[in-house]
């Protein structure tokens, strides 16, 4: 990782064109007509906003810009140093500056346009000192730290505190906003609190430097057009425009999925997935889902058959999957495979179990070694009773892939290997088998609601946790042994291609009337909408 996505990541600093932020700031001086602005810039950065905000001719002009680097700041004020009369620049962190007028309803001016690029830090990249202030935040505004899992989340919900009673609050914001728990529930928080949330989507990568999506949110404490939760699909940030604004009835119910997927279908088809979720048995009704195997260190913890053999551990190496992407595209995870794979990648977990005395001098030395690399310090790790014995689940009959490129895959684990945290351990009902799941769930409705009801991330890589997978619509069918040959045939001539092996899929669905063609001509199509949309900015082969 270079130096520069690692002060990303650390730091949350992406800076945003100054093309969008005119865009973004033009846009909000429509809206508000002339009015005498009072604005706040939470995360001032290299200054687009305040570029933007600087050249505006109003009667009456505030800016108060903030950011925690001091340096940022001295660049700005020596910048602007002619304009300190209108511009105010403060170091401060935003979330304790926030905390601060919180505390002091009553003595301080609420600002009419909040507008900004909060940075996008996650939760385990957040220093000892923006959790403490996280924490005394969550108090001050009511809200769950459980649900502060980046930090744009707290500038968001602290805006929605700051702003005045005809206020907006303009910010770019990560896609997450509209695929994640946490984002949906900050949206929640904001549409309770604001009468119109217009949301603009764009074809083109926000931030074409790293692998992060983004969206614009507008939010409008009182609005002359009509209140609700928009999306609309636009060229660009650069370019915004009041055309294809798509209502979105939006609420935490068992159709969020579709909801907030709909502004890219037509309103029929969004009645009929609509229509079709409601009656639709789930995956939950078939299967139980169980985390795979949290080594903690799994470079240390899985190792080639070469090596393990080499350090002589040879008795305590169980075989295991290590990630998805050893996997081959069928759909049955052979011995065969298994075998093959061992020649080339690490397959084998050190399962050191008990105290040290017991254990023979190779592991002991192993373990040794392990703590020269202070493995023993890290969280799980050092949660255990012995760090270095790594908790076992038992192998299950299939397994699900919690990520995806070009499609998620469910597989029938023959060869009865452990796997990681990458994939989820299948439980089946009565009635229910892993020959008849994986069948099953290879259809163009169960592949529409995975997209929909999973989130993606940079380079759209889909992910889907337990409770989406277990929420998916399964249409299940038992194969014959004739049948079941013909699939895993379809997945063979498949060379990776996920179309043929819908094809089969559907056709089984359709011969025995579970949908009719018109339906599954519609599911198709916006599973290749859906779908297209995660994949437009992933930079990889659909067949990856």
């Amino acid at each position: 990782m270079d130096d520069r996505n690692t002060s990303i990541r650390n730091t949350g600093a992406v800076y945003t064109p100054t093309e969008v932020a005119t865009s973004l700031v033009e846009w909000c001086l429509k809206l508000m007509d002339g009015e005498n602005l009072n604005v706040l810039e939470p995360s001032v950065g290299d200054g687009s906003f305040i570029a933007s905000l600087s050249t505006i001719k109003a009667n009456s002009k505030k800016v108060t810009a903030i950011d925690i680097d001091g340096r940022v700041i001295a660049d700005l004020r020596c910048r602007y140093h002619n304009q300190t009369d209108k511009l105010e620049f403060l170091e401060n962190d935003f979330v304790r500056y926030a905390s601060e007028l919180a505390k002091q309803p009553t003595n301080f001016t609420k600002f009419n346009l909040i507008v900004g690029n909060p940075p996008f830090i996650r939760r385990h990249n957040f220093s000892p000192e923006m959790k403490l202030e996280l924490d005394v935040f969550s108090s001050i505004f009511n809200y769950p730290l459980q649900r502060i899992k980046n930090t744009w989340t707290a500038f968001l919900i602290a805006s929605t505190q700051l702003v005045s009673e005809n206020g907006i609050i303009a910010f770019v914001l990560p896609y997450e906003l509209l695929t994640v728990d946490y984002g949906q529930k900050a949206l929640d928080h904001v549409q309770q609190q604001f009468e119109r949330v217009d949301i603009f989507v764009s074809k083109k990568k926000a931030f074409g430097e790293i692998d992060q999506d983004a969206v614009l949110l507008i939010a409008q404490k009182k609005s002359m057009k009509k209140p609700g939760l928009f999306v609309t699909k636009v060229k660009d940030f650069e370019t915004l425009t009041e055309r294809g604004a798509r209502k979105i009835n939006y609420n935490s119910g068992t159709q969020g999925g579709v909801e907030l997927n709909s502004f890219l279908l037509p309103v029929a088809s969004v009645k009929l997935l609509k229509k079709i979720q409601a009656k639709t048995n789930l995956m939950s009704d078939f299967v139980s889902s169980a985390p795979g195997v949290v080594s903690a260190a799994n470079d240390f913890f899985i190792r080639t058959k070469a090596d393990v053999k080499k350090l002589g551990l040879s008795k305590y190496a169980k075989p295991i999957l290590k990630k998805g992407s050893f996997a081959s595209r069928n759909p049955v995870f052979s011995c065969t495979e298994f075998d093959e794979l061992t020649e080339r990648e690490p397959c084998f977990l050190l399962h050191l179990s008990g105290e040290r005395s017991k254990l023979t001098k190779a592991a002991v030395a192993y373990i040794e070694n392990g703590e020269k690399l202070k493995l023993h310090e890290r969280y799980k790790c050092r949660h255990r009773e012995n760090w270095y014995e790594v908790p076992l689940v038992e192998p299950e009959k299939a397994f699900f892939f919690k990520r995806a490129h070009s499609y998620p895959r469910v597989l029938i684990n023959e060869a009865g290997t452990l796997t990681t945290d990458t994939a989820y351990g299948l439980r089946f009902k009565e009635g229910c088998s892993a020959r008849g799941l994986c069948f099953s769930f290879y259809t163009s409705l169960t592949m529409l609601f995975a997209e929909m009801n999973g989130r993606f991330y940079g380079g759209g890589v889909l992910e889907l946790s337990p409770t989406e997978f277990r929420g998916l619509p399964l249409i299940y069918h038992e194969p014959t042994d004739a049948e079941f040959e013909k699939f895993l045939d379809a997945h063979q001539t498949a060379s990776g291609q996920i179309e043929p092996i819908l094809d089969f899929g559907d056709k089984w669905l359709l011969s025995r009337g579970y949908l009719s063609s018109e339906d599954l001509a519609t599911i198709r199509i916006a599973w290749a909408t859906i779908r297209s949309h995660r994949m437009r900015h992933g930079g990889r082969s659909l067949i990856s």
